[in-house]
């Protein structure tokens, strides 16, 4: 994959005319804008959004999916496990970067003719392959290379993604009703499991192809992230570091998470994508150059003497509330689900421990929870509040002071 993205880039220098070339037609088309801090939510791409937006959609993916947790288990031990994270990280970053820097090459090459406009493509999904093919397909054999280094990438992310949902399956469903199944015919079904659910996976191929030209598929991605994992890792977090949340609030508030996400989600395709209602804050763009293209014209104009539109007053615009909430960028979502999932539960737990004896409830092990913020907790609220939820570990706890209430530290002065 790495191979293929350095090819491209390396195909990408030489047909637009070096770095140089590529960083000014974007820069000067303001495509690139390290110093937008705009505060509305509505804005569609700026520093919060890629820093903050960026860290609530990456945080659920790392820790509170099924494929990377079982990633975790299958090294030896915790120290192990945070190198490999540090390794990914990095390896993460550089193909991030490789990738934009592939957008950036593609837009410089067709900055005065772009594809979709000029309906040599029909959607964004299509302008890699269609630069592959337009620099490089005069060597045969060279863009299906490309193209198959850059798809066999994902093999490894639908091939542990697989072979989780399998282990789910079996773990939760054909352990807890057939118990005693011996583990040859366990070995058997997890594979038949796992080509089933590889067939199911490959057959939403064609509506996602056929709903493509309505919806973008990053923005509706973003937004399964938003209403499915936000409210999971929220669930997570409410039960590591908040003793006093139960069950019934969590699930009451990941349930109402939902509910608000896919409203701002799906209301935003709709009105957006479906009947034009939002603000268009797209890039202006242009198709003075596709005659070269068309054969009509032997003359090709210089990039910079094209006069862009750079003005797009789309806040001067007086929507509706739904119109503005619907307006809010899709980056927030996944920021949207964790911040209602755990200010919501938080709420909803306090409300089912004032109206129920909440004294009865089972405690939870004190391994569960995380140590820093249980050493906060211990010395805001004391050793005797936290008892009345935790199980002190036998072998070492910061709770096993008795009960007063007191810290540890003031407890040994």
């Amino acid at each position: 994959m790495l191979v293929s993205l350095l090819a491209i880039i390396i195909a990408g220098l030489v047909e637009v005319g070096g770095f140089s070339a590529i960083f000014e037609r974007n820069r000067e088309t303001n495509r690139i804008s390290f110093s937008n801090v705009d505060v509305d939510p509505r804005t569609r791409h700026t520093l919060w959004t890629s820093i903050i937006g960026g860290l609530a959609f990456w945080l659920p993916i790392y820790a509170a999916t099924q494929p990377q947790i079982q990633r975790y288990n299958s090294v030896s031990n915790l120290r192990t496990a945070r190198k490999t994270l540090i390794i990914n990280m990095f390896g993460l970053m550089t193909i991030m970067l490789l990738s934009s820097w592939i957008g950036m090459t593609i837009f410089a090459k067709y900055i005065l003719c772009d594809p979709i406009s000029a309906k040599f493509i029909n959607s964004p999904d299509q302008l890699l392959p269609f630069f592959v093919m337009d620099v490089l397909g005069k060597y045969p054999g060279l863009p299906g290379l490309l193209v198959g280094g850059l798809t066999c990438g994902t093999l490894s992310t639908i091939s542990s993604a697989l072979n989780s949902l399998t282990a789910t399956i079996i773990e939760d469903f054909v352990k807890y009703y057939r118990p005693n199944l011996p583990d040859q015919k366990l070995t058997v079904l997890s594979k038949i499991i796992s080509t089933v659910c590889g067939i199911v996976a490959f057959l939403f191929v064609f509506p996602i192809a056929a709903v493509n030209n309505t919806i973008q598929i990053a923005p509706f991605a973003t937004m399964l992230a938003g209403c499915l994992l936000g409210p999971i890792f929220g669930a997570f977090t409410l039960g590591m570091f908040f003793p006093w949340t139960n069950e019934l609030g969590t699930l009451s508030a990941m349930g109402i998470s939902v509910g608000i996400c896919g409203f701002q989600g799906i209301g935003s395709i709709l009105a957006g994508r479906v009947e034009n209602k939002l603000p268009n804050q797209k890039l202006f763009l242009t198709t003075v150059g596709c005659e070269v293209w068309n054969g009509t014209s032997s003359y090709t104009p210089d990039p910079m003497d094209i006069s862009f539109d750079y003005t797009n007053p789309w806040k001067e615009r007086e929507d509706s509330w739904e119109i503005q909430i619907w307006s809010i960028s899709y980056v927030w979502l996944p920021g949207i689900g964790i911040g209602s999932t755990i200010i919501l539960g938080l709420i909803f737990s306090a409300i089912v421990n004032m109206s129920s004896n909440w004294k009865k409830r089972k405690l939870v092990p004190e391994r569960l929870f995380s140590f820093p913020l249980l050493h906060l907790w211990q010395r805001v609220l004391g050793v005797k509040y936290l008892r009345n939820w935790i199980e002190p570990d036998e072998h070492h706890s910061i709770l096993g002071v008795g009960h007063d209430e007191k810290p540890i530290s003031d407890a040994s002065t």
